[in-house]
């Protein structure tokens, strides 16, 4: 980085005023007091110099209570403070319905005596599992049973197009 010679005369000027202004505004102004003010000292409430003449506090009976406050219900104010204009907090928000979690597809099963496997949406599974919103309740020879969000059951076929129901 380098600095221009005018930039440095700039600068070294600014500062010389700014030093010249300091000095002869708290030390050579005229009418500037020789020495600081001292604060004016008063006793506290229920001292023994309270008795002396001077302002007197207000007796505590004689100030009025503050007016009754509503905590049952909500503050209301005329306008919201973090409103600008003619803004409004009405928004217009569209609906957004909620979409029924979509059934897994079930590919491949392995079901022996001692193990009961599945291909569910490309992953390997087994009872207990969650697929998605689904856990898988049981392996059939031919289809799987899953425990939908809703608490209900799902019985989706090796291939199948769409899930059948499963009687409780």
């Amino acid at each position: 980085m380098t600095v221009r010679p005018g930039h440095l005369t700039l600068a070294l000027a600014a500062l010389a005023a700014a030093v010249l202004y300091n000095v002869w505004y708290f030390v050579l102004r005229p009418g500037a007091p020789a020495e600081p003010r001292r604060a004016v000292e008063q006793p506290f409430a229920g001292s023994a110099a309270a008795a002396r003449p001077g302002p007197v506090s207000p007796d505590p009976l004689t100030i009025p209570a503050p007016p009754a406050v509503d905590l049952a219900s909500a503050p209301s104010w005329r306008r919201d403070p973090f409103l600008f204009g003619d803004e409004t907090r009405a928004v217009a928000r569209p609906v957004v319905n909620a979409r029924a979690p979509e059934p897994p597809s079930v590919r491949s099963i392995l079901y022996s005596a001692s193990r009961r496997l599945a291909i569910v949406n490309g992953r390997i599974v087994g009872i207990g599992d969650s697929v998605g919103d689904f856990t898988v309740a049981g392996i059939e020879r031919d289809a799987v049973v899953f425990l939908a969000p809703s608490g209900g059951r799902l019985r989706v076929s090796v291939h199948a197009t769409s899930p059948e129901a499963v009687p409780r």
